[in-house]
């Protein structure tokens, strides 16, 4: 039961040591956890698995110096009578234009009020996190106040079976996936991913020098036999075998597809044979588009029951410390605030983190205090999770709408589609055969001609649609493998557009279709 587990939280927190105040304080996720240490087992070393960048990657001495408490040999943090710091290059806090920032946001339905006003303000000085602190350089884990809850967070809603592990935050989680394929590959590298995958991570692979192997998918998404076949089968003259894997499990983008349990634990099981890492990029996690008749149609279901519903992640079934998981705020809060979190074993965290203090450095202060007024102060666990829970009910009225408008201007004879059960996509496959192309010179021939066909008609309908005002996109976009495309396949999204829009928006669409099928 949620509530249980929140008492434990809350007695937890009465009789832990005071959050390090100061700017930068060190932080780590062990300070925070419920689980005793060393009550699971460890995670494997996965040195062998790490780029020459990352093996070379060495912390800040700067960062390190700059901050203001520092862990003692028994973990504890060394905190002395008198400090003043004639080392860091850190502008002293009376010179900064702000005293303080005051949030008007809504509650989490908690109340059952919707849009109730609720005011969140953080002032200088305020001994719960102050605000001159937020604006200085902060720790590359995150402050305090905020990485307390999101690893309450994590291993409430994951408990990871081993027991060094650690969460960390991140400045988004783009530039966080960015940071992990540099860590884990060199050029010439190899890594596995959907046939159909996340641009964003192909467009940060491609110019690394990184090559992807793209693995079939049915309605539940990666296909574990494929991925094992081409793992044992690989031709060692392409290269490394690949040893690291990205998937996006819940809601995929861009099919939409959710991976089952008994798929994920497949999947884990070849990844354990073939010792492939995994990059767990989950945006879509909480966003459960349950039906309706489960639950009725006025009202999110009850948190005990929502928490149920969630699948299993990578991460809440890793024994060897093989998963990052990436969790984004971009989808449940908000994506300009590029503030979001990574959990992994404390060996890869600690290597992230040496690239974190050369890059952004940490997380926006900003973004960190709003994060914690809302998530920790006003609504707390319990909150949080029925918003969570608020949200996946909204976007399942908006993924039914969507897909009853599809229902009635789609026939089956020109596209089908798997209804899809997390996420915000609805992944559309063109029924209408493509003309082959023969080529008495050669089959290559005949197969680019036969792909230029099908990138022509894509093309087209993307056009024709367009004009017709309903921006689509084109499946050509998310292929991690362009030369393998077969037939023309197009996404659509219930987020963004109007609610009332959708049966509109889909007529124009169809006619933009069957226009081009017609020439």
């Amino acid at each position: 039961m949620l509530s249980q587990a929140i008492a434990q939280y809350t007695e937890h927190r009465t009789t832990s040591s005071p959050l390090p105040s100061g700017p930068a304080p060190f932080t780590s996720s062990e300070d925070f956890k419920l689980c005793r240490p060393n009550s699971k087992p460890k995670s494997k070393n996965w040195h062998h698995h790490l780029s020459t960048e990352c093996r070379n990657r060495l912390p800040s001495n700067l960062k390190a110096s700059a901050s203001s408490v520092k862990p003692g040999s028994d973990g504890a943090p060394i905190i002395p009578q008198r400090q003043i710091s004639l080392g860091a290059g850190r502008p002293i806090p009376e010179y900064f234009p702000w005293d303080g920032l005051q949030l008007s946001g809504k509650t989490s339905r908690a109340t059952g009020v919707e849009d109730e006003a609720v005011v969140m303000p953080c002032m200088r000085g305020e001994q719960d996190f102050d605000f001159a602190v937020a604006l200085n350089y902060g720790y590359a884990a995150g402050s305090p106040q905020l990485l307390r809850f999101i690893t309450e967070h994590i291993e409430m809603i994951h408990d990871p079976p081993y027991d060094d592990w650690e969460t960390c935050l991140t400045s988004g989680t783009t530039s966080a996936m960015d940071t992990v394929f540099r860590m884990f590959c060199n050029r010439g590298d190899w890594i596995v991913t959907e046939e159909y995958s996340y641009p964003g991570a192909i467009e940060a692979v491609t110019p690394l020098g990184i090559n992807i192997l793209g693995i079939k998918m049915d309605g539940e998404g990666l296909i574990p036999e494929d991925l094992e076949a081409k793992l044992r089968n690989w031709d060692p003259t392409r290269g490394k075998k690949p040893s690291l894997m990205y998937i996006v499990p819940c809601g995929q983008n861009p099919t939409g597809a959710t991976q089952s349990t008994e798929r994920r634990r497949k999947i884990y099981q070849v990844a354990e044979e073939h010792d492939l890492y995994i990059i767990e990029d989950d945006p879509y996690y909480f966003l459960k588009l349950h039906s309706r008749s489960e639950f009725g149609e006025d009202a999110p279901m009850p948190v005990d029951e929502y928490l149920r519903q969630l699948p299993p992640s990578y991460l809440s079934m890793d024994v060897s410390g093989r998963v990052v998981r990436l969790d984004a705020t971009s989808k449940i809060l908000a994506p300009g605030l590029r503030c979001a979190w990574m959990t992994c074993c404390s060996q890869i965290a600690e290597k992230y983190m040496n690239y974190t203090e050369v890059g952004s450095v940490a997380p926006s202060g900003f973004s960190q205090v709003a994060m914690y007024k809302l998530l920790d102060v006003t609504w707390g666990h319990d909150g949080f999770i029925r918003w969570l829970s608020f949200l996946s009910h909204q976007y399942r009225q908006r993924r039914d709408a969507l897909v009853a408008a599809c229902e009635k201007y789609l026939p089956p004879d020109l596209f089908t589609w798997v209804v899809p059960e997390a996420g915000m996509f609805l992944w559309l496959h063109l029924q209408s055969p493509t003309p082959r192309i023969s080529c008495s010179s050669c089959s290559d021939c005949s197969i680019e001609k036969e792909k230029t066909a099908l990138l022509d008609l894509e093309e087209r309908i993307y056009n024709r649609s367009m004009e017709k005002g309903v921006v689509i996109s084109k499946g050509s976009w998310f292929a991690a493998e362009p030369d393998q495309l077969k037939g023309v396949k197009l996404r659509l999204t219930f987020a963004t557009a109007p609610l009332d829009s959708f049966d509109w928006a889909v007529k124009q669409f169809a006619d933009a279709v069957r226009g081009e099928l017609s020439k």
